[in-house]
């Protein structure tokens, strides 16, 4: 298929239009017309459909899927960018974020996928943690867990087009994980980008919290070589925190981010003094104020230690 627009972002959602909102706001406040927004709704009843049709540069399907990996495998079905990503509605790209994203895969021919840091927002948008995240590895990533966040991640098209870009949609919570050991092990070369893109939001009810996303990470990381030994898989957890030592991911920093909070998108601007890297995805803490102070600033110019 011709690559009509550069970006094609598919968001799966269920009876979530408060968050949908916002999650909307963000994509519309990358300033591009070069994009598509991909909605897969799963027949929500709390208005989200009728909201939808009333919306501009949305691609938006309401109808009965799998799941949310479904879901998401419905929407790129559909697409037509040249880069490819997903979006869940609870999340939200930064300002200036596509800009981004297209300087440096133009910069960098040989990269397959990208990935970034991120900030983890309560359901007010109050920052928890900021996660600077190390290299994907394929031995740290089945022996631990995904050290990347979904919402970060961009993939070029020819992945699709190759038939490797589909997430196993049997899975329940961890397809991703699944999805970026299945391309490491294909030879996809992934790119760090040591910058903030996107919020990802907690609210004590996410997937990752669900008693069986334990189990399956573990169904994934066997599926491709983690080690049976206890002891030995308690050596890769060491090898993947010394890196982030290393890497200066331990570090405190005060963090300055916009937060969509409508389709508008309007913005408020939050700042939150000396963040650190972990958080409780059952009890999160959001701590910030709000500042005065443009939303469309570069977020790179307002991370300080």
């Amino acid at each position: 298929m011709s690559s009509d627009k550069t970006f094609s972002v598919a968001t799966p959602t269920r009876n979530a239009l408060h968050n949908l909102r916002r999650c909307v706001g963000s994509f519309r406040g990358q300033l591009r017309n070069d994009v598509e927004h991909l909605i897969q709704d799963a027949c929500s009843t709390d208005g989200t459909p009728q909201w939808l049709a009333d919306q501009s540069l949305i691609g938006a399907v309401s109808e009965p899927d799998e799941g949310m990996y479904d879901a998401i495998n419905r929407a790129w079905s559909r697409s037509t960018g040249s880069y490819l990503s997903w979006l869940n509605s609870d999340e939200q790209y930064l300002p200036g974020t596509f800009n981004r994203v297209d300087e440096i895969f133009k910069a960098n021919p040989q990269v397959d996928v990208l990935f970034a840091n991120y900030i983890v927002v309560d359901a007010e948008g109050l920052a928890v943690a900021v996660r600077n995240e190390i290299p994907l590895r394929r031995f740290l990533v089945a022996n631990t867990f995904l050290n990347a966040q979904s919402c970060t991640l961009f993939f070029r098209r020819s992945l699709l087009d190759r038939g490797l870009l589909t997430l196993d949609a049997r899975l329940r919570y961890a397809a991703d994980m699944e999805l970026v050991l299945r391309l490491l092990s294909q030879g996809a070369r992934f790119k760090p980008i040591d910058e903030v893109w996107a919020l990802f939001g907690i609210d004590g009810a996410n997937l990752s919290t669900h008693p069986g996303a334990v189990g399956e990470t573990e169904q994934v990381g066997r599926a491709y070589g983690a080690l049976r030994c206890k002891p030995l898989r308690a050596l890769a957890t060491c090898a993947r925190r010394t890196e982030r030592l290393l890497r200066g991911s331990y570090a405190r920093r005060t963090v300055t981010y916009a937060f969509a909070t409508s389709a508008r998108p309007d913005y408020v601007t939050f700042e939150a003094p000396k963040l650190g890297g972990s958080y409780s995805l059952v009890h999160p803490r959001g701590r910030a104020r709000q500042v005065a102070q443009p939303a469309n600033a570069s977020f790179e110019s307002r991370t300080r230690r």
